[in-house]
């Protein structure tokens, strides 16, 4: 009877404890390698209560030489950086990059819209700051719901 006794006098005070709770944050990932030329990478979005709150991608591309090294294409944005401007639009977050591209007139933009997939819409990204000579980002990465391998599309 002393168990329950214990269990009837600290549980009604336990509730009165104040616990830190972790921001709920979620990360989506996957990798995936493009059917056409040498080209393979990955994606991640990270989450804050279904907020998007931090967008990296990475693609490499291979030298068809041999020995020499390949290219490679970098995404890396979060909400507290101080190089790019979040917005919303049409259920869709937009991320401005001005510290790409030496242009001013020239934005770099990427657009992430989350559902059961998150899709990464990099139409706007200008890949010729981004990447080395010879290799382009995707037009889009879909990170499935399900899975480990990222739908990621390159144009023609």
């Amino acid at each position: 009877m002393k168990p329950l006794a214990f269990l009837l006098v600290f549980l009604p005070l336990a509730r009165t404890i104040p616990f830190a709770h972790a921001e709920e944050q979620e990360s989506r990932q996957c990798d995936f390698e493009a059917k056409r030329g040498c080209v393979a990478g990955d994606a991640r979005v990270t989450l804050a209560h279904g907020a998007v709150t931090r967008v990296e991608v990475e693609v490499i591309w291979c030298n068809r030489q041999r020995g020499a090294p390949g290219y490679t294409c970098t995404v890396d944005s979060s909400r507290d950086d101080d190089e790019s401007a979040w917005s919303e639009e049409a259920g869709a977050t937009v991320i401005t990059n001005s510290s790409v591209s030496p242009d001013l007139h020239e934005l770099d933009t990427i657009k992430v819209t989350v559902g059961p997939d998150v899709t990464i819409d990099l139409n706007g990204a200008i890949s010729r700051w981004r990447c080395g000579a010879g290799a382009e980002l995707p037009q889009t990465i879909v990170i499935p719901a399900q899975g480990k391998v990222c739908r990621a599309r390159f144009g023609d």
